[in-house]
């Protein structure tokens, strides 16, 4: 499987599974990615394997839906970071 980072912006990537055409976004932070599951968060090193393994198995959308969610969260931590500072 060759995961690809498509875009990076603040903390977050949007990454695509190329050999099956599969999106998701992860959330690099300390040399490490985690997935934005709140409710089953994984966390592995920031590799393609990493990344992989956080998304797997229900992390995975079309790349509407993920490029959708990469904007988001990188409105929203933008947004917050003025806010906080």
């Amino acid at each position: 499987m060759a995961v690809q980072v498509v875009d990076y912006q603040e903390t977050y990537k949007l990454i695509c599974d190329d050999c099956r055409r599969r999106w998701a976004v992860v959330e690099e932070r300390c040399g490490k990615v985690y997935s934005l599951d709140a409710h089953h968060s994984r966390h592995a090193p920031n590799t393609p394997d990493g990344m992989e393994q956080v998304v797997e198995p229900d992390g995975w959308c079309n790349e509407t839906a993920a490029r959708r969610c990469f904007q988001e969260a990188v409105s929203g931590e933008r947004y917050y970071s003025q806010i906080l500072w």
